[in-house]
């Protein structure tokens, strides 16, 4: 009896156990004998290991902390700057005060060299301007901006206001006339001039400053009226003369301008009229002879 449930016994944990792998038979072969099997182990696969979240942190490669270089986008060109400002005129003035501004672009391009940024601020300010008017003239807000253009073709360090007495270039000091109520910073040694010619001084690099009154033109001025004032006053130098920074508000209207003459002399200068007269300071010489113009031209000023 004893034997008899040990066998049964022995059978049941044979039927539990987890059952032994089935042979492999012998692969088949043209002969009679069986096929050799191969002796080696079969290979143990490791259980896959995930890292923790911490480490799989850790194990990312991190990223370059230095900042990426952005392209800075082109600056736009000053034909559209200018077209741009000219299109703001559609709405509140007649076709030909815009055609006119359009056909006026092509006085600052292509620009002096080495002054197309200076010219591109000056049209970028008329074209945001609020006082920007009908007529072909540089907003008031702007007229600053408009005098540098002519001091950068000019080749003249740029300023941004008339300079004081302290910043005064070396052997200039203030002019003034209390009579004809003008004032400006001119070389020393100023004496009264003749006939029109209310000042005159020669500078050291041999440029002749000069302060001239005019009877102001009747009617209202323009850069046409202003190439005829200074057709008569300058003939065949206006051959090659180029005006710029008109600037009309009540009691003034004032434009720069530069020109060169048949003898190969250079002039700068500027016309500035009031309700009764009209002036014209200039300084005029040899090419890269004129001195500190801009301290003389951006300072003048009539009371």
């Amino acid at each position: 009896m004893m034997q008899r449930v040990l066998v049964i016994g022995g059978i049941w944990l044979i039927g539990c156990g987890s059952q032994a792998p089935a042979p492999q038979l012998p692969a088949a072969s043209t002969g009679g004998s069986p096929a050799p099997t191969d002796s080696k182990p079969e290979p143990t696969l490791e259980p896959a290991v995930t890292a923790p979240p911490e480490a799989a942190a850790e194990s990312k490669p991190v990223a370059d902390s230095k900042p990426v270089a952005e392209s800075k986008p082109a600056a736009p060109s000053i034909h559209d700057v200018c077209f741009a400002m000219c299109d703001k005129l559609k709405s509140k003035c007649a076709k030909s005060s815009f055609e006119a501004c359009q056909v006026n672009c092509g006085k600052y391009d292509p620009p002096a060299d080495g002054c197309e940024d200076v010219v591109r601020s000056a049209l970028t300010c008329a074209r945001d301007a609020a006082d920007l008017v009908c007529a072909n003239v540089a907003p008031e807000s702007c007229a600053k901006s408009f005098r540098r253009i002519a001091a950068c073709a000019a080749g003249h360090p740029l300023t941004d206001a008339a300079p004081t007495t302290a910043a005064l270039p070396p052997g200039f000091s203030v002019y003034e006339n209390a009579q004809q109520g003008v004032s400006a910073p001119m070389p020393d040694g100023v004496v009264p001039g003749e006939g029109t010619t209310i000042a005159t001084v020669k500078h050291a690099d041999g440029a002749v400053y000069s302060i001239r009154k005019l009877p102001r033109p009747e009617g209202k001025l323009n850069e046409k009226v202003f190439l005829k004032i200074a057709m008569n006053l300058f003939g065949r130098c206006t051959d090659k003369m180029k005006m710029q920074g008109m600037v009309d508000k009540p009691g003034r209207t004032s434009i720069n301008y530069t020109m060169k003459c048949p003898d190969g002399s250079e002039e700068q200068g500027l016309f500035w009229a009031t309700s009764n007269a009209l002036f014209n300071a200039s300084a005029k010489g040899q090419p890269g002879k004129l001195g500190p113009t801009e301290a003389f031209l951006y300072g003048f000023d009539v009371k």
